[in-house]
């Protein structure tokens, strides 16, 4: 695998740790799994690679060369593979021809899990060995216990990464008609670096500056610390342009706000409208009135909140549960190893 990132962490590092805690199966991590030689390579029963496996069109070489010692060639993949246009990286994905690497890679490997039955529906137009495991968080992680800071005001927060401009953008007329009013409403905006990306979304949670008393910034941190950002929050705004790219985004903004008892006001599209209509408040991108509306209301009424957040809570629990789903991923790796 790759450096650490927050991919690699949900997908890979915490949902195989609960595996090989359960020790039937060993776990092995490498940062360049090519450093590894033949004889080393024929201990493992199996290579896992989450979203590439060699970026320079070698991909089914190696592929073949592990199949040729013995080895299934397991294939995760959490975001659609075909980039709009206006997404920053659709210029490099070109340059690189990912699309076609993606789906020649997606051909040639035994098994390929992903984060959702949408997404799992591109994915079997190519192999019919796809299985959905959901992200899920570790809840025994303590950046996932939910510590609030008191505030006198009632804090909506945005944590993300970058390549969000677009569905920052939804929050713009909202949030400059909420700091034009006299509004018990703090904006946080959570994962802050110094680049164009955050410093688009400041200017949209703070309207151009218009009241900076009613903003919070919280810098970038390790992927095993973020959570604690939400500490900050009261309510996670989860806005997100409907397309046929951003449908095959997994629910973890959902699953995140749930770990901190928070309320969500949601985009009402995909992945997050298969959760039920009444745990969250779910809006049309257009509807500003909406938006303004909704982070009004639960500006003045924590007892909403707590209704929102508690329901979200429930169905979370019952459905996003590691431990559940590291059963479920025993059984397929069983399957796929047989």
């Amino acid at each position: 695998m790759s450096n650490l990132n927050g991919l690699s962490y949900h997908r890979l590092i915490v949902p195989y740790a609960k595996v090989s805690d359960m020790q039937e199966f060993q776990i092995d991590v490498f940062q360049d799994i090519s450093l590894l030689d033949e004889n080393k390579l024929k201990e493992y029963s199996a290579v896992i690679f989450q979203r590439e496996i060699y970026v320079n069109g070698k991909s089914i070489d190696l592929i073949n060369y592990y199949h040729s010692l013995g080895l299934k060639v397991i294939f995760d993949i959490d975001d659609y593979w075909v980039l709009p246009q206006t997404h920053p990286l659709f210029k490099v994905f070109k340059e690189f021809n990912i699309v076609k690497q993606t789906e020649d890679i997606l051909k040639h490997v035994d098994l390929v899990t992903t984060t959702t039955k949408h997404l799992a529906s591109k994915i079997s137009k190519f192999n019919k060995s796809v299985e959905v495991l959901p992200n899920c968080l570790d809840l025994d992680d303590e950046q996932w216990e939910s510590n609030k800071n008191y505030s006198d005001k009632v804090r909506f927060g945005y944590i993300a990464g970058v390549h969000h401009m677009v569905d920052v953008r939804i929050l713009q007329m909202p949030i400059r008609k909420i700091l034009r009013q006299n509004i018990n409403a703090m904006f946080v905006l959570g994962g802050y670096n110094d680049n164009d990306h955050y410093k688009y979304y400041e200017n949209v949670m703070t309207a151009g500056n218009l009241n900076s008393n009613s903003y919070m910034r919280i810098n970038s941190m390790p992927v095993h610390d973020y959570g604690t950002a939400y500490n900050h929050t009261d309510v996670s705004l989860i806005p997100l342009e409907k397309s046929d790219f951003s449908a095959c985004k997994s629910e973890i903004k959902l699953l995140e706000a749930a770990a901190h008892n928070n309320a969500a006001i949601v985009s009402n599209c995909l992945p997050y409208n298969t959760f039920p209509s009444d745990t969250a408040i779910f809006l049309e991108n257009s509807d500003v009135n909406g938006w303004f509306k909704a982070i009004k209301r639960l500006s003045s009424d924590k007892s909403l909140i707590q209704d929102y957040s508690q329901r979200l809570k429930e169905y979370t629990t019952k459905n996003y549960d590691l431990n559940k789903w590291t059963n479920t991923r025993k059984q397929i790796l069983r399957s796929v190893l047989a």
